[in-house]
């Protein structure tokens, strides 16, 4: 481990914090923040803005503002937005009016001008008398400096939880998040049934344009990833599993356009993403698309197979020709461009593998043309790769690939102590074989950092668990690039900042909040906020425990019921009067036959009324709402007992 970060940071609203099990008894009050909107204001905001706010593809002097507003209306809503420099909004510099349609699922983007490069603002929109939260962008620079980018990809929300997209919103000093495709996916890969919702619609293949509309107001629900999207402006293009479903590539198309903050290069013809954004005299940063426009037609150049088709390729020489005013050019690009071959042959010619006379010639471009200072970025592997990209045994550009967010790679295929000998010797063959490829990881998961410097680039590795929410996050390698060197030329033990530090927009102030869970990685994953409404309200709890808590049952006033957990223990319930809640649950973890899991919990009311079942373990946690709120479900994982719990609190009726 090169660097690592590990603090307490915030989830919906509340504090998360690491807990230590072993011999010792550890009792811990996790707490949220108090809200200052009330229940009403929170159901409402909860409903018109429920998918958030984002912002995107950044210039000098303006940026894409993007929300949703859920409504009812039949054709569309008016919408005001406002953006300033400051989070109160006292130094208002652009605002306007626009509408939120149903034609475009009452998404709405704005170009918003903005009269200063370089520097952080705060937006925000009204719309049905309810302001939605506040979101923070940046314009790009004129001048030269320091430019830092987070790099993602391959994001599928069934894999594992988000944590990278909350290490991204932590960090207050980055110019842009550049996502490299699959941004959402169609289906679950059948290895990585982690987090899988209640609403089986969204494990479905999106077989129509409403379908896929679902699947993108699923993914923005997830308060990780919104929070993303709240902190920093992206730069988005698709990949396969985008625009590749039942639905066809049209539907597809059309919904990655209005849910996602991009600035459409071309707004008569949505297939062409590929596009260039200045970065001041820095950066210029290109993004390809190497998986829908262009691809596997036969160019007229070199009679193959092309990954790019001539018109992109075209367009892409002009725009690195038109860029060598800017110290470095990075190219973004959805699949490994470095050839990566074993015993003579590719591991996926679905990559530029497949493509060499494409690879060959726009590397050939860059060494003739004496363009110095080249990056690829790209996505897609689930891997970790950095590579110097070569032509004529001469290396032209370095490519990074950071792993991918949650999607699985070597670790969720092969399992158990194969990991190790599968990872050990997979990785050998690719170093062994491929001596361009200066590092490769095969199992974990994350993002990257770009940091761009007068004096060169740093590439940052950082890896985060997946599995379960986490604090944690580390670099584990980090490559350096000096300017003018054209390759790798040393690895830096040090993570790099910026010094741009701008505070961060205001945590989301959310209806329904969850401090976080507690217990064991098996059984399956439920999460109540699914199927919760603002007007669900608790009757009962039933327990059923033994040596373990093995279930529990939730009861609601309109009749519902949930239940998680197996059939064994003994039960017992408790009813609530008028005016009663349960405001604390505490947890014990114990382990038997090596798998971890809740052996005792009790719930306290704010009667002081108790219900409790299991036994006491040495590791304890203890939730406890906030005053006003209550706990209304409970998220985690389930099976012949419970696994896995936390609370979900919302606001007293």
């Amino acid at each position: 481990m090169l660097h690592s970060r590990r603090n307490l940071f915030k989830i919906g609203g509340g504090v998360f914090g690491a807990i230590v099990s072993g011999r010792k008894s550890y009792a811990v009050e996790v707490s949220l923040r108090e809200e200052k909107q009330s229940r009403e204001e929170l159901a409402k905001m909860a409903r018109i803005f429920e998918y958030g706010v984002a912002s995107g593809d950044p210039k000098s002097d303006r940026v894409i503002l993007w929300t949703r507003v859920s409504s009812d209306a039949d054709d569309s809503v008016p919408v005001r937005w406002q953006v300033a420099l400051d989070i109160g909004f006292a130094q208002i510099v652009s605002e306007g009016m626009s509408a939120a349609d149903r034609e475009r699922d009452f998404t709405i983007k704005v170009d918003a001008l903005l009269p200063f490069a370089g520097t952080v603002y705060y937006y925000r929109f009204f719309a049905e008398d309810c302001w939605s939260i506040v979101g923070r962008t940046r314009t790009t620079p004129l001048t030269k400096q320091n430019v830092r980018l987070a790099v993602v990809s391959c994001s599928s929300i069934w894999s594992g939880y988000f944590n990278s997209y909350e290490a991204i919103a932590r960090r207050n000093d980055l110019d842009a998040v550049v996502h490299l495709g699959d941004y959402i996916y169609d289906v679950p890969d059948p290895d990585e049934l982690r987090n899988m919702p209640a609403n089986v619609q969204n494990t479905l293949n999106p077989d129509s344009l409403e379908a896929v509309r679902q699947r993108y107001r699923y993914y923005r629900k997830d308060p990780q990833l919104r929070r993303a999207h709240q902190q920093h402006p992206w730069v988005i293009v698709w990949d396969n599993h985008d625009i590749e479903n039942r639905a066809g590539k049209d539907a597809s198309i059309r919904a990655f356009h209005e849910w996602t903050p991009i600035r459409s290069p071309d707004p008569a013809d949505i297939n062409k993403i590929y596009r260039r954004l200045s970065f001041g005299p820095m950066l210029d940063l290109i993004m390809l698309d190497t998986r829908h426009i262009g691809r596997n037609s036969v160019s007229g150049e070199t009679g193959q197979a092309s990954i790019l088709g001539d018109e992109q390729f075209g367009w892409l020489k002009a725009q690195l020709n038109d860029s060598r005013s800017a110290q470095w050019r990075v190219i973004g690009n959805q699949i490994l461009m470095a050839p990566c071959k074993v015993f003579g042959k590719s591991i996926d010619e679905k990559n530029w593998d497949g493509y060499p006379k494409d690879r060959e010639r726009l590397l050939r471009y860059l060494a003739e043309g004496d363009l110095t200072n080249t990056l690829v970025v790209t996505g897609d592997s689930h891997l970790s790769y950095a590579s110097n990209l070569e032509v004529d045994g001469r290396s032209v550009a370095v490519e990074f690939l950071p792993s991918s967010v949650t999607r699985g790679n070597l670790d969720e295929q092969v399992t158990g102590i194969f990991t190790k000998i599968a990872k050990g010797g997979f990785e050998t063959a690719i170093k062994a074989f491929n001596s361009h490829i200066r590092y490769f990881e095969s199992t974990r998961h994350g993002y990257g950092i770009v940091d761009l410097k007068s004096n060169g680039a740093t590439l940052e590795y950082w890896y985060v668990p997946h599995q379960e929410q986490s604090l944690e996050e580390e670099m584990g390698r980090a490559m350096f690039v000096a300017t003018g060197a054209q390759k790798i030329t040393e690895e830096k033990a040090q993570a790099t900042q910026s010094g741009k530090f701008a505070p961060p927009a205001p945590l989301e102030p959310r209806f329904f909040t969850s401090p976080g869970e507690l217990g064991g990685t098996g059984g399956s994953y439920f999460n109540d906020e699914e199927r919760l409404g603002p007007s669900s309200q608790v009757k009962s709890i039933q327990i059923r425990s033994g040596e373990r808590v093995d279930a529990i049952e939730i009861g609601y006033a309109d009749g519902q019921s949930w239940y998680h957990g197996g059939t064994g223990g003994q039960e017992r319930e408790l009813i609530l009067e008028d005016q009663e809640y349960f405001r604390k649950v505490l947890l014990c973890l114990g382990k038997k036959k090596g798998t971890t899991s809740v052996h005792f919990i009790r719930f306290t009311t704010n009667l002081g009324r108790v219900l409790e079942g299991g036994v006491k373990t040495g590791t304890s946690l203890e939730f406890s709402a906030p005053e006003g709120r209550h706990i209304v479900g409970f998220r985690g994982r389930k099976g012949s007992e419970l696994d896995k719990l936390g609370p979900i609190f919302a606001p007293d009726f």
